[in-house]
């Protein structure tokens, strides 16, 4: 199973993306573990509008990319699943930085990875090409749950091995 500080190393490409961009601040539909990173990254005065079970607000459906934009215009949107691809491709090159630098990774490996919207997955299958990764889901775990309407779907299941680990996945 592979674990490093994805949260964390997103949330700091995020964080510089959002700076450089001048938004106000970031709208995230999340479980909760995105919005904690995002606070701990963004400078004071920068609004994270938390949308999940922890938030200020909370939804029962998956909202696309357009209607999150249509509702927070001034905000970055940092829902997992929805970052542009020019954002995607500077995670991939941190967690490829982070893991081939500091870690004993081996970039040809073949690994599980806790997924939930994909996003973790695709850029690490982009950060290391050689290498093989199977999506591994617990729907036992807000984080790891697969969301029918999660818009990164179609790629997990085009590219990688999904297997369903329901209430054994330990986080």
């Amino acid at each position: 199973m592979l674990r490093f500080p994805n949260k964390l190393l997103r949330s700091q490409s995020i964080a510089r993306h959002v700076r450089e961009g001048r938004y106000q601040g970031v709208v995230v539909f999340t479980c909760g573990h995105s919005a904690d990173e995002l606070r701990k990254q963004l400078l004071p005065g920068l609004d994270v509008i938390e949308i999940g079970p922890r938030g200020v607000l909370n939804t029962g459906k998956w909202w696309t990319p357009a209607e999150i934009h249509n509702t927070f215009p001034n905000l970055f949107d940092a829902t997992s699943g929805h970052l542009p691809l020019p954002l995607m491709v500077q995670i991939a090159a941190d967690f490829r930085r982070y893991l081939a630098e500091g870690t004993n990774f081996d970039a040809a490996g073949q690994y599980y990875v806790p997924t939930g919207s994909g996003e973790t997955i695709v850029a690490l299958q982009m950060a290391f090409p050689e290498a093989v990764f199977a999506a591994v889901y617990d729907n036992s775990h807000p984080e790891t749950s697969r969301d029918p309407e999660a818009p990164l779907n179609p790629v997990v299941d085009a590219l990688f091995e999904v297997e369903y680990w329901n209430g054994t996945l330990e986080l």
